[in-house]
C-alpha cells in the first residue's frame, strides 16, 4: 500500500492545456507497495537520504529505479530517519527556504531525470518519505515548468493534509502528554502541508529559478510539455 499518492493528470496550465492521467505521479514511501499498487508505473525517483532507505527500503517491484536524494544527510523536520521524529524541529518555513536555496543540484538531476523519462513505458513517480517537502517541492516545481499558475500548485501541495492531518493529530496528542506543547507543536509541523512552507521556498526561489539556478532551459522543457500535455 502507498500512502499519500496523487496522478497530476486533470491538473490544467495557464494556457487551457491539461496534464496527461498516468504519466506523472507523487507519492510516500514505497515500502510497503505491491505489483498491483505500481500497475502503469515503469520508473521511480527516490529523494529521500541513504539512512532513509536503509530503514525502509522501497519494493520497486521490477520497475527502474533511481535513489536521488534531495539531501544526503539527516535533516531532522524534514528527513525521516529514525531516532529524528519525536526531536524538536527548526520552524518549517525556514527549512523549506533553505532547502530551495542550497539543494539546487539535486532539484536539476530530478526534473531531468523526469523530462527525459520514456513515457511510452509508464508513469514515472517520485517520493520521500512523507510525500510532502521533498517531494512536495518537486511537485511544485514540475508543475511550474508545466505552466501551472501557483494558486493550483497550493491547491495541490494541500491535498497531502487529507492523508497526513490525521497521523499529525495522534503525534501532536501523544507528544503534548508526554513532552508538552512547545516539543509537540515542533514535531506537528514535520508531518503537515501548510501554505507558509510553501510560500517561504518561493520566496527564497526568487525571480527564474528554474532558468536561473536551476539552469534548466526552456528548449529542454518544451518536449517534456508535449508529452505529458493535452490540448
Amino acid at each position: 500500500m502507498i500512502q499519500n499518492i496523487r496522478d497530476l493528470g486533470g491538473i490544467k496550465t495557464l494556457n487551457g492545456k491539461t496534464i496527461r492521467h498516468g504519466m506523472l505521479i507523487r507519492s510516500a514511501h514505497l515500502s510497503q507497495a505491491n505489483e498491483d499498487d505500481l500497475e502503469g508505473i515503469s520508473a521511480i525517483i527516490d529523494l529521500r537520504t541513504p539512512g532513509e532507505r536503509k530503514e525502509a527500503p522501497d519494493q520497486p517491484c521490477g520497475r527502474q529505479y533511481w535513489p536521488i536524494p534531495v539531501f544526503d544527510e539527516v535533516e531532522a523536520g524534514i528527513s525521516h530517519e529514525a531516532g529524528t521524529r519525536d526531536r524538536g524541529i527548526p520552524d518549517m518555513a525556514y527549512l523549506y527556504g533553505r532547502l530551495m536555496r542550497e539543494c539546487t543540484g539535486s532539484f536539476r538531476k530530478v526534473l531531468q531525470t523526469i523530462m527525459q523519462h520514456d513515457f511510452g513505458t509508464g508513469a514515472i513517480l517520485w517520493h520521500c518519505t512523507e510525500g510532502k517537502d521533498r517531494c512536495g517541492m518537486t511537485t511544485a516545481l514540475v508543475l511550474e515548468m508545466l505552466g501551472v499558475d501557483r494558486s493550483v500548485i497550493l491547491e495541490d501541495y494541500l491535498k497531502t493534509n487529507l492523508v497526513n492531518m490525521p497521523k499529525a493529530i495522534k503525534i501532536h496528542e501523544r507528544l503534548l502528554a508526554k513532552h508538552g506543547k512547545e516539543m509537540a507543536d515542533s514535531v506537528y509541523q514535520a508531518y503537515i502541508a501548510d501554505e507558509r512552507f510553501i510560500r517561504s521556498a518561493w520566496e527564497a526561489m526568487g525571480k527564474d529559478y528554474i532558468a536561473q539556478k536551476l539552469e534548466i532551459r526552456e528548449d529542454e522543457i518544451e518536449p517534456f510539455r508535449s508529452k505529458v500535455l493535452l490540448g
